[in-house]
């Protein structure tokens, strides 16, 4: 059977890596690249008296995104294979079966990569349907020639197409609509700054048609209203989301109206 690397990014996690790392004590090693915090993040990690604590390395690593971390986690790594988690993210025992299952197969061995099914989480509730469903995440796979792209959403780009892995890994963040928006604020900065470098421009129209086009879209076309209230909830968070991006860009145009403005005089 291939041996295994688990690989996290961390950044004061002490509230969700044990149970994280709890899940993960059957790997043959594990990687955690922390961005220097400032809690019991590391503590915890190198606990000796903890299952995982022979098999575990922990380097610290100023941040300098999601995707510098990710591949610096890569180049760490011990194994030709990888298994990629979130510090929120708990390996459920079927999902720790069904990649030993594949560890062991010469032939399933050949896809080189796979995306997990994530099962996404809502204010403590498992959400089923909505845009968030189904999630496979590119997270199992031989990391041979792949490297990583993108700063926000970041995504690991394969030599071959991958499988899929059914099993689920459980996204249990502790997501509220407070963290939603802080996320929505931080994320779609960067999102309308790469968008607009890529020459992508907004007007009032799609301004105001972002909110209700993505509200119904979520709620109807992909079934958000099939999880009830909370369904709703995630579909009036994500169409505001999309409005915030279309002014963030907007902003970005008429700031550099007015730097063209001066350049010009």
């Amino acid at each position: 059977m291939k041996s295994v690397s688990a690989l996290i990014i961390t950044f004061n996690e002490e509230m969700k890596i044990s149970n994280c790392l709890e899940s993960l004590g059957w790997a043959d090693e594990i990687i955690v690249v922390d961005a220097n915090s400032t809690d019991r993040t590391r503590e915890l990690c190198l606990d000796p008296s903890k299952p995982w604590a022979a098999r575990i390395r922990v380097i610290q690593r100023a941040w300098t995104g999601f995707k510098d971390q990710r591949n610096f986690s890569l180049d760490q790594s011990m194994h030709e294979w990888v298994f990629v988690v979130d510090a929120d993210e708990i390996c459920t025992p079927e999902l720790r079966t069904r990649i030993r299952e594949i560890l062991s197969d010469s032939v399933a061995l050949e896809r080189q990569a796979y995306k997990v099914r994530r099962c996404e989480f809502f204010m403590g509730r498992p959400i089923h349907h909505g845009m968030w469903n189904p999630s496979y995440q590119d997270r199992f796979f031989c990391k041979t020639g792949v490297r990583y792209i993108n700063d926000v959403h970041e995504y690991p780009v394969f030599l071959k197409p991958p499988g899929e892995i059914h099993e689920p890994l459980l996204h249990k963040s502790d997501l509220t609509i407070e963290k939603f928006l802080d996320k929505v604020n931080r994320y779609t900065t960067i999102e309308a700054k790469d968008r607009f470098e890529q020459g992508q421009r907004t007007h009032l129209f799609r301004m105001i048609a972002a909110f209700p086009a993505h509200f119904l879209k979520t709620l109807f076309y992909y079934q958000g209203y099939r999880d009830g209230i909370h369904g709703v909830v995630i579909a009036l968070l994500e169409g505001v989301a999309r409005v915030i991006r279309q002014l963030k860009i907007w902003q970005m145009m008429k700031k550099n109206d007015r730097v063209d403005l001066n350049v010009s005089r």
